[in-house]
């Protein structure tokens, strides 16, 4: 729908490009200079909704020991008016500080570009040269939208599912004996699937009943050399002619041979059937998971309006569920992927903002827009309920186009019931499963996003419900793709091609070739091969397939029989092997990294071939997972994690500018908390567990971030805005001890040889009582930043408390013992050391303990938990060798033992068949690589003031941070005797350098220091 009105502005859309710099006042020679200028830890945002955004800055100048003392922050309408701004003026404000400064000007008006700029005094008062740029403001309140929420108004019904994720276990089929489950269907079903333990070949009739056990046979079969994977799990299914209608259905396994036995839990979960053992209702149910039939293939919508007059300026509002692409006359708009990011999508839901002014033109023009499924619109089943999730629907779209003419008028386009609709050539996309691609289709469309497209056969688009919540702009990084990837080796075998990319990424791949018209060719993705060579689809909807219809990482491309070059439009895997089938020969094939595009904040290097690997390894593991959160694997698990970000979570904050990213994942656990304080396993997309679920070494990342946050970039609105979640978490958390005592779910996940599960064989008690001590300081810390005395009063006295019944319940002599009786293991001295938990009369012999053990063993015996907090507990009790030692080790458990595997990213595991490939679980020592090898890290918010303390053990080590205070630096060298440094200071900023010689204090500038060193 297209509206032609006059004003004399449309919001915003006015002024020229940002300005390199703004003389509001003559610089002084010597003056320092604002640089870098970002809105919202971004540059030049095109679309914000916040009414008072944040400004932040760099400074420049020569010499040494400079500083700010003072800045104006302006804003105008144009550029032209910021030295007598017409919007806001902050006036001078004596204040070294330059991140995160908040707008207190008047309301600002939505869609509209701004000018801004600060100016800077210096140390000695001087002004300096000021800096000027932009930011534009998107929709501001829930009316400045006209559009209306469109798509294809199909309401297709989720499949059955009897259980959710849980730890299962088997009950034996017994021969003679029948195994069954009562359900309901709510749908059609093309099959049903059950999930079963075989240990080694087994037998059985799988029926389905009408109604209950003596119901009519629908349908049955033999399920006939049944084998178990490694984890002893194999899959059962019965597949239907013609979709089975909606009723009441009893699936039962009968006539069973070997030792089979079928998935489920003891206790009653499902509420529209139960568990039956030879036709007779028991306690409990069984895993079973229905197929649904195909939905659509994922839908274009289009639309013409006439321009009357040449375009000034134009910008498109797009809010796409779950991903959208748009084009504007032919032309692509954008070059982001994957958008927008996923959310809790019925509390809220991003749109993206697009400068699309040399795009369109005077006369008839066209907008089209694509949609893909997402995590908002998913079908395809998993084990996870990926399609069962409370918002699941149909793609939708919210869009909105306003175009400002140059004779003054404006045009908005909004997404309406007079838009036209049909299914586009992508006929499949799940979040897991892949995507299917019908290039014939493809073709039969060519030219739908231009004007004058022949529209016979589309139909008008239907009004929809949107999904709820809030609609919030995202003017942070997009998912961009990045450079290609080549593969490493191929290798043929029969029919099928295997491509080896010699590294592991998140993303896609894309090919050129010639094929058949009405050829398909598949391509399956991996993190790894299995024990044939070649890429094994394990058990559907076992450990290592959530898949319930097997389908897992496989895209289809049907070929129109020309030269053709495809990718993927809406999924992306994890991957280091693809094997293609159907292609008449070897493809051009390459491999297309998707990840948030953010800026690399660091460069470290380590004279340790290890130690190194370590940190590589992190940089690939982390950008694997960024796309609005951070996730751990993108083959098994496409969700923000609390645990595995929490392990992450400093080392991200070091190597990546991830404001914006993690600002928008921080918000993901605000708004996902639960009324009692209690915040979700996984954010977003996760549920809380009506307290069932204490995890504090997860959920215990919320403060912890919220802090870091708050000390890697400045801002002090992420405290303001998180302070009330955090408290009402914390309380959540002491609500549930047990006399002061934890006990984690998951503990020190995933230690050397892990027994039937990836548990600890000591229990969790102890790590989880420290890791609430821990969320009691950060909360602390919180509290005094925001002057809520009382509160820390109260969380100082909880935490002293908590402590000493620590060491009442787990210190003997000089070894902390668990509730468990086990052989020792490091992590229970290494936490209560690295956390500072020690009575000070015990550290040394509690530490001491530790180094005995590490020097006798001379491996690491810890899980996700333990591996973070030893080499701090090592290097800060007087054996930082010992910590080099252990970590730098190269056989097995060690991260050299997975180097030497081939390993470019973290394992799920230590082990050499660990099941994910990319996990950014053990990333904790890279924090220690900074804070302690090369030996940088912040004392004050803002990286104002920072340490310097090297640990030289190795050669040479040195780090380069890009700070939001501008790059620091850091680099030394042993050599003989005389440890050589190097630091480099930025404008406005301290460091604190401590040396076996003595410390001292430096300002700005380079600075190079001896020390004698033993």
């Amino acid at each position: 729908m297209a509206e032609v009105r006059r004003r004399a502005v449309l919001g915003g859309m006015a002024g020229a490009a940002a300005l390199a710099a703004v003389p509001l006042r003559a610089q002084a020679a010597e003056g320092v200079r604002a640089r870098r200028l970002t809105v919202e830890h971004v540059a030049d945002p095109l679309g914000i909704d916040v009414g008072a955004p944040r400004f932040s800055w760099q400074l420049a100048a020569s010499g040494t020991g400079r500083a700010q003392s003072a800045y104006r922050l302006v804003v105008a309408s144009r550029p032209e008016k910021l030295g007598a701004p017409d919007v806001w003026d902050s006036r001078k404000v004596r204040s070294g500080e330059q991140t995160a400064q908040v707008y207190a000007g008047p309301p600002l008006r939505s869609r509209t570009r701004y000018h801004w700029a600060v100016e800077v005094w210096d140390e000695a008062g001087r002004p300096g040269q000021a800096g000027a740029a932009w930011f534009e403001t998107a929709m501001l309140a829930d009316g400045d939208w006209s559009a209306d929420w469109i798509g294809t108004g199909a309401v297709l019904t989720p499949p059955v599912r009897v259980l959710p994720p849980r730890q299962f276990t088997a009950v034996p089929l017994d021969a003679g004996h029948t195994l069954g489950q009562t359900f309901r269907a709510d749908g059609p079903h093309t099959g049903f699937t059950v999930l079963l333990k075989v240990d080694g070949t087994a037998r059985c009739v799988m029926s389905l009943r009408q109604d209950g056990p003596q119901g009519t046979v629908v349908a049955e079969k033999v399920l006939d050399g049944l084998t178990g994977d490694r984890y002893g799990q194999a899959h059962g299914r019965l597949d239907f002619p013609q979709p089975l209608e909606p009723g009441a259905y009893y699936l039962e396994l009968s006539a069973g041979q070997g030792n089979l036995g079928w998935y489920g839990l003891s206790y009653d979960a499902y509420p529209e059937g139960t568990a039956h053992v030879d036709g007779v209702p028991q306690t409990g149910d069984r895993w079973l998971c229905g197929i649904p039939p195909a939905p659509p293939a994922d839908p274009l919508l289009r639309d013409e309006f006439d321009l009357p007059a040449p375009v000034a300026s134009a910008r498109l509002y797009l809010a796409g569920l779950g991903h959208a692409t748009a084009w504007v006359n032919g032309g692509r708009v954008g070059d982001g992927e994957l958008s927008p990011p996923a959310t809790d999508f019925d509390v809220r839901s991003l749109y993206t903002t697009h400068d699309v002014t040399a795009l369109l033109h005077q006369g008839r023009n066209a907008l089209g827009i694509a949609l893909g499924r997402g995590f908002f619109s998913t079908r395809a089943a998993d084990t996870d309920g990926s399609d069962r999730a409370r918002w699941i629907a149909e793609p939708r779209v919210k869009a909105q186009l306003e175009v400002r003419l140059t004779d003054g008028r404006a045009v908005t386009v909004t997404t309406s019931p007079d838009w036209l609709l049909t299914e586009g050539p992508t006929t499949s996309d799940g979040v897991y499963a892949g995507e299917s691609y019908d290039a014939r289709r493809a073709r039969a469309l060519v030219g739908w996003s231009s004007p004058g497209f022949d529209t016979t056969g589309w139909r008008p688009a239907t009004r929809v419900d949107g999904p709820g919540g809030r609609l919030e702009a995202y003017a942070g990084e997009p998912v961009r793709a990045g450079g290609v990837i080549r593969p490493k080796n191929v290798t043929r075998h029969g029919d099928t091609w295997l491509y080896d990319f010699g590294v592991l990424l998140s993303g896609w791949t894309t090919f050129t070739a010639q094929l058949p018209e009405g050829a398909t060719i598949r391509l399956l993705h991996s993190e790894k091969l299995g024990a044939s060579g070649r890429i094994e689809t394990q058990t559907p909807g076992g450990l290592e397939n959530a898949m319930v219809d097997g389908r897992f990482q496989l895209d289809e491309y049907t070929a129109t029989g020309t030269t053709e070059t495809w990718r993927p439009s809406f999924t992306y895997k994890g991957f280091r092997y693809v094997e293609v089938t159907g292609a008449p020969g070897r493809l051009d094939l390459a491999a297309v990294p998707l990840h948030n595009d953010v800026a690399d904040t660091m460069d470290i290097k380590v004279e340790h071939p290890v130690l190194q690997w370590i940190a590589d390894a992190f940089h690939q593991t982390a950008l694997n997972g960024l796309r609005g959160q951070l996730e751990p694997s993108a083959m098994y698990s496409k969700l923000g994690w609390t645990s595995s970000t929490y392990r992450a979570a400093q080392p991200l904050l070091y190597q990546f500018g991830v404001a914006a990213v993690m600002g928008k994942w921080l918000d993901d656990v605000r708004l996902g908390q639960a009324p009692d304080g209690e915040i979700p396993l996984i954010s977003p997309m996760g549920t809380v567990a009506g307290g069932g679920l204490l995890t504090p070494s997860s959920t215990g990342v919320y403060p912890f971030l919220v802090r870091r946050y708050w000390l890697a970039y400045g801002d002090r609105t992420v405290p303001e805005k998180h302070y009330e979640p955090v408290k009402r978490y914390v309380g959540w958390l002491l609500g549930k001890l047990d006399d002061d005592i934890a006990d984690d779910v998951f503990g020190d996940w995933y230690p050397p040889r892990p027994g039937d599960t990836p548990g600890p064989p000591e229990g969790n008690k102890l790590v989880g009582t420290a890791y609430v001590i821990r969320t009691l300081r950060d909360a602390i810390a919180l509290a005094e930043l925001l002057g809520d005395t009382a509160q820390v009063a109260a969380w100082s006295g909880r935490a002293d408390g908590i402590t000493r019944r620590f060491n009442e319940v787990f210190l003997d002599g000089d070894t902390y013992r668990t509730e468990i009786p086990t052989a020792y293991r490091q992590t229970s001295n290494a936490v209560p050391l690295a956390f500072g938990l020690v009575p000070a009369g015990r550290v040394r012999a509690v530490a001491a303990r530790l180094a005995a053990e590490v020097e006798a063993t001379r491996h690491l015996d810890t899980g996700a938990l333990g591996v973070g907090a030893l080499p701090y507990a090592l290097s800060d009790h007087g054996r930082a060798d010992l910590a080099h030692l252990v970590l730098g080790q190269r056989d097995y458990p060690s991260y050299g033992y997975l180097r030497d595997l081939g390993a470019t990213t973290f394992w799920e595991s230590w082990e050499a068949d660990s099941r994910g490939r990319n996990d950014p679980t053990i990333s904790s020592p890279v924090s220690w690589l900074v804070e302690r090898v090369v030996g940088v890290e912040p004392l004050e918010p803002g990286w104002a003031r920072f340490r310097v303390a090297p640990t030289p053990v190795l050669p040479s080590a040195s780090a380069a941070l890009d700070t939001v205070r501008g790059r620091v630096e850091v680099s030394w060298r042993r050599d003989g005797g005389t440890l050589a440094l190097d630091v480099r200071v930025p404008v406005n900023a301290v460091a604190e350098v401590v040396l076996p010689n003595g410390a001292r204090r430096l300002g700005s500038g380079h600075h190079h220091l001896t020390s004698p060193v033993g």
